[in-house]
């Protein structure tokens, strides 16, 4: 399996911010373009965990972003970095970044239900 940049499905598009994505077997491989202080914490505070419960792995290819985790640790990952997030994290921006992303289809689909299930009670309620 495989796919080109603008064969992937366009998940969100809007004002600098870009997620690209693929489920590819039992993988989801994403390409995610954040602006300069995009904040990802309000995102995560719909998830039951208040954070992220997807592990992810990647390279930075552009930027810098941030990361606290669960236990109060923060990193940062840069350009040219491959990495492994575990489960239960949050993250920021300070610069813009690119980054190529792979993590489970199955906790990648969870995160999906439940944000739009967070969407739909927040737009009943409006």
């Amino acid at each position: 399996m495989r796919k080109k940049r603008d064969e992937m499905t366009v998940v969100m598009k809007d004002d600098g911010l870009e997620v690209l994505a693929e489920d590819l077997g039992e993988m989801r491989v994403s390409l995610f373009t954040l602006p300069p202080g995009f904040d990802l914490t309000p995102v995560f505070a719909a998830m039951p965990e208040r954070n992220c419960p997807v592990q992810h792995w990647g390279r930075l290819l552009e930027g810098e972003i941030h990361l606290r985790y669960a236990d109060g640790t923060e990193e940062v990952t840069r350009a040219g970095e491959f990495f492994h997030w575990p489960p239960g994290h949050t993250a920021w921006t300070e610069t813009g970044v690119v980054w190529i992303d792979v993590c489970p289809v199955s906790e990648a689909r969870y995160v999906d239900e439940t944000l739009a299930a967070a969407a739909a009670a927040a737009a009943a309620d409006a």
